[in-house]
């Protein structure tokens, strides 16, 4: 399975690759559907040819593992820039019901292909996004101590400061002026 851009590259724009799919004029419409996210489209055209599919004795055995692959590939590419997709709206887009959907979803869950959570009640799917809360929690982390090691240098600093502990050189006097000391001439 490629990425969008893998897509284009080697199926959409690779000469010879378009050359064979111009003999196939639904399949490469097909293919421009799922590429542009028009899911239900694609899906439909892949409906269309799935008998002249299942005719072919090589293709035959592969046909609806294929379609199967297709289409939650489809529906992980749809969910993935989401933070939460209202069911109804991806039942549309999918042409199918809200039943067959959260079938699906649940499977692809399962899988792990899809990181999220269903909500059955409102019908709402909320991603799962467990890799950012634990980066951002490690970050808050790492602040706090950083944050910790400031403040402990600042309070030393102001008790060397206060207690007129500073390190002189031979001619001149290290450490913040004050207004007691002369400054450098």
């Amino acid at each position: 399975t490629f990425d969008r851009q893998e897509l284009a590259a080697k199926v959409m724009e690779d000469a010879a690759f378009k050359q064979f799919m111009e003999l196939a004029p639904d399949m490469r419409q097909a293919v421009e559907h799922f590429y542009h996210s028009r899911y239900a489209a694609c899906l439909g055209l892949m409906d269309k040819i799935k008998g002249d599919l299942e005719l072919d004795i090589h293709m035959a055995p592969h046909v609806d593992k294929l379609y199967a692959l297709i289409r939650s590939r489809a529906l992980v590419q749809y969910f993935t820039p989401f933070a939460s997709v209202r069911m109804d709206l991806m039942a549309d887009a999918f042409n199918c019901s809200l039943q067959e959907l959260q079938k699906e979803l649940s499977q692809l869950i399962m899988k792990k292909e899809i990181k999220a959570r269903i909500d059955s009640h409102n019908k709402i799917i909320y991603a799962r996004h467990a890799d950012q809360e634990v980066s951002t929690f490690q970050r808050s982390l790492q602040m706090g101590k950083q944050y910790q090691r400031q403040t402990t240098g600042l309070l030393l600093r102001l008790d060397l400061i206060s207690n007129d502990l500073a390190i002189r050189s031979s001619n001149r006097v290290l450490g913040p002026p004050r207004g007691d000391r002369d400054e450098e001439p």
